[in-house]
């Protein structure tokens, strides 16, 4: 899964419903002995200029990749990245004792940006809580947006909301803004709720949402929040700034979040049962004001507001969400999921916009396609591509056994775009300091097209 949903990895970390019980996979620690991780970004060509399709940007980095160490005796892990004038940002965490949340900028090049933070790094610390980084966005004036969870040492998780400035202009770049929150961090519990996370964060006009999920009265449900650009919680959302939608009588969470041009919200997650370890992708469309979306003629899922979708009676999940220009709706994760026969393949899932799997224009007939790279593998990040609709995946495989980078790009149809890697997929083992690799994040540059992914290694 993706660092929202427990998976199958060698990496020894915490990450969102691990600890609330919500698992992927069996496991969660190595049973091997390694080094710590290094937070890794890569930058591969994407159409043959300056190399070919698939193969890593010998202009970046050592090689195309870059790794940095935050905690050399830590495990340090990006799982989101965004672009910013040619600058690639990593955001993600440092799980030292408290766990603490990481930004990292480098420039075009890969080198460390030495007019960000500490010669590139920025680490916050929370008073007497773990703080996890989970994902980020730029807000209309540039600033960095990172949400994800904040676990205080006594008392429940909560929502974790940073913004950063990124620009002298408004401020020294990698400190915290104050004039947003308090002294630039907003923690939200959800109300009755447990083992809270945000996983996902997106704009909405001016405001900011977050996505997750919270445990309440002994289910787990999607949790959303709101908040207005100054950091405080809308009013205008759901009750007081804050939905939390239960699916049936399933434990859920939401992994991905993305908001259509007409301000509807579309959440990406699994639906199913904490204790049996069995899931269903699940997709909500909710309206601008936080309420699902369930007119009965244009409204999502049959009026419903939810669509969950069974991969060949398997268990299977999303984990990233992305929005074609036509409205449709590309959702990535996994399928075949069996923890205990180390077993999953990448799924990649395409719903017309009305929540109905587009069975005629994508991986015909089913309306999804799922890829047996290595034994456990996993679909974590999503993005189209503009120019010609196609679609890439960044993920890992042989999770647990010696974790590779996976980099997978389809056609618009759904077929493996044969000018990409081999047949479609790009692997990579780690390169140190660790020996498992794998990826996170995934961006396009606008200018060329290359594809920067981040991770671990």
């Amino acid at each position: 899964m993706n660092p929202k949903i427990s998976w199958c990895s060698g990496l020894a970390l915490t990450v969102l419903l691990v600890s609330a019980g919500l698992t992927a996979c069996g496991y969660k620690a190595n049973n091997y002995s390694r080094a710590p991780t290094a937070v890794a970004v890569a930058r591969y060509n994407a159409s043959g200029a300056p190399g070919t399709p698939g193969t890593l940007d010998q202009g970046f980095g050592t090689q195309g990749i870059v790794t940095t160490d935050v905690d050399a005796f830590q495990d340090d892990i990006a799982f989101a990245t965004v672009l910013q004038g040619g600058k690639v940002i990593a955001v993600g965490s440092s799980s030292t004792t408290p766990a603490r949340v990481v930004v990292i900028r480098y420039n075009a090049n890969g080198a460390p940006d030495s007019s960000f933070g500490n010669n590139g790094i920025t680490v916050t610390s929370l008073p007497s809580a773990d703080a996890d980084g989970f994902a980020a966005v730029l807000d209309p004036n540039g600033k960095l947006l990172v949400a994800g969870r904040n676990c205080p040492s006594s008392g429940p998780c909560g929502f974790l909301l940073l913004r950063y400035h990124t620009d002298i202009s408004t401020g020294t770049p990698g400190t915290l803004d104050t004039g947003f929150g308090t002294s630039g961090i907003v923690t939200t519990a959800i109300p009755s709720g447990s083992a809270t996370s945000a996983n996902a964060i997106a704009l909405s006009g001016t405001n900011i949402l977050l996505a997750g999920q919270s445990k309440i009265g002994g289910t787990f449900m999607i949790a959303l929040a709101q908040y207005t650009s100054s950091g405080a919680l809308d009013s205008t959302f759901g009750s007081g700034g804050i939905v939390t939608t239960p699916i049936f009588s399933l434990d859920a969470a939401a992994a991905a979040l993305a908001v259509q041009g007409d301000g509807k919200i579309v959440a990406a997650g699994l639906a199913g049962s904490a204790f049996t370890n069995v899931w269903d992708v699940a997709v909500l469309r909710y309206n601008a004001n936080g309420s699902l979306d369930t007119d009965p003629t244009t409204g999502f899922g049959a009026g419903t507001g939810i669509v969950t979708t069974d991969i060949a009676s398997s268990s299977n999940y999303a984990n990233a969400v992305a929005l074609q220009a036509d409205g449709k709706i590309v959702v990535v994760g996994n399928a075949f999921a069996n923890p205990f026969a180390n077993t999953s393949d990448i799924a990649v899932l395409r719903y017309n916009s009305n929540g109905s799997l587009d069975t005629a224009g994508f991986g015909s007939p089913n309306g999804y396609v799922t890829t047996n790279v290595g034994a456990f593998d996993n679909g974590f990040a999503v993005a189209v591509q503009p120019a010609d609709g196609k679609i890439v995946v960044a993920g890992n495989a042989d999770a647990g056994m010696g974790d590779r980078l996976a980099l997978l790009r389809y056609n618009a149809d759904g077929s493996p775009d044969s000018g990409f890697g081999s047949a479609g997929i790009v692997t990579r083992n780690a390169s140190g300091p660790s020996i498992v690799a794998g990826a996170f994040g995934v961006a396009l540059q606008p200018t060329d097209g290359a594809i920067v992914v981040v991770g671990y290694d």
